[in-house]
């Protein structure tokens, strides 16, 4: 148990309580709002696929609300899971602060509003967003959302699961992030994310193609010259983020592993911008990374679906064709450092047997 786990268990287990916004502000009282069910006449939509908590879609005197119940038990079977909702209303009280600010309130327009969160009462309230989730890669919408992800990166704020289920896009093509179940506080000018310097494989671009861009171009059936046009408005959004944020690093005077770090990505993303070779090696080591961190997310929770044995395939395959250049890109880390060919491909084809034994139902 890490020390936020260690803290967050504390919290829950003390009876304290944690409330954003105003009861005043919400359309019925608190109380009747954690006794909603699917059954309820306010009820318009359910949405009952998520892990942690069930979404209801309000309509209240005419006005439009989202509400987000913790569920009882976690479909999520570890401690980040566990404790994601106490999370959830820990970030989302940071966050409405920044909205409610004048001088960053529009670094923060990409963030969902808060009318009240009560963590005993197990409720968020939020004005409905109007749209759907993210479906398709596009330039003005990733720049949204990665200049977002910037702006609460430098108020100590790390994003880990940037999945589709956590990303609105209206008809206007504006996207708003909902669900901060697991965005965790750290110190940007020290650390490179919340597990501070151990783990500098993770970053907000990282997080976005392994929770999101890697399984939606899966789903989308795309040939690799397809998928690389996607990859490559991804880097070239990252590539232009990750200069500003060097710039406010330096300005703050960060750590120098910390800018060292940065510089080396922007290294990587400019070389592999350069030329189609480049750039199709870098799409086939970072797309073999991203699965290969979904699959174990997946698995360490038991919330394995349909794109994680999807994941399976496309590891097992990129091991079959492209090995040497993986073992070469250095895209073997963690649990598959320096194992043969023959070992990996052992090692996932057991791990797609476990994949089909956590199925969520």
């Amino acid at each position: 148990m890490n020390h936020r786990q260690l803290e967050q268990k504390s919290f829950d287990e003390s009876g304290q309580n944690l409330i954003v916004g105003s009861a005043n502000h919400c359309p019925i009282p608190p109380d009747q709002l954690a006794q909603i069910t699917s059954d309820s006449p306010y009820v318009i939509e359910t949405f009952d696929s998520g892990l942690t908590a069930t979404v209801y879609h309000l309509s209240i005197a005419g006005n439009h609300f989202t509400l987000k119940k913790k569920r009882t038990t976690s479909k999520v079977k570890n401690l980040d899971g566990k404790y994601s909702f106490l999370n959830e209303v820990q970030r989302r009280h940071d966050l409405q602060a920044r909205k409610d600010d004048p001088t960053t309130s529009n670094e923060f327009r990409h963030i969902v509003s808060t009318i009240y969160a009560d963590y005993r009462q197990g409720i968020i309230l939020s004005d409905w967003i109007e749209g759907n989730l993210l479906a398709r890669i596009e330039r003005n919408t990733i720049a949204q959302l990665f200049s977002t992800l910037l702006s609460c990166e430098k108020t100590g704020l790390f994003e880990w699961d940037l999945s589709q289920g956590n990303l609105i896009v209206d008809d206007d093509h504006n996207i708003t992030l909902f669900d901060f179940g697991y965005m965790y506080s750290f110190d940007p000018l020290n650390e490179l994310n919340s597990n501070g310097m151990n783990d500098p494989i993770f970053q907000s671009f990282e997080r976005f193609e392994t929770r999101f861009l890697s399984g939606w171009l899966c789903s989308q059936n795309l040939n690799d010259k397809d998928a690389i046009t996607y990859f490559k408005i991804i880097k070239e959004e990252a590539l232009k983020i990750l200069k500003l944020k060097l710039v406010w690093l330096k300005e703050n005077s960060a750590s120098i592993d910390v800018i060292q770090h940065i510089k080396g990505l922007i290294y990587s993303y400019e070389k592999a911008l350069k030329t189609p070779e480049a750039l199709n090696e870098l799409y086939i080591a970072e797309m073999f990374r991203s699965h290969v961190l979904d699959i174990e997310d997946d698995l360490g929770g038991k919330s394995c679906t349909a794109t994680t044995k999807k994941r399976v395939k496309s590891v097992l395959e990129m091991l079959d064709k492209h090995y040497e250049l993986l073992k070469k890109a250095e895209a073997l880390f963690y649990q598959n450092h320096k194992k043969s060919q023959a070992d990996l491909l052992k090692q996932y084809k057991v791990k797609g047997q476990l994949v089909n034994q956590y199925q969520l139902t």
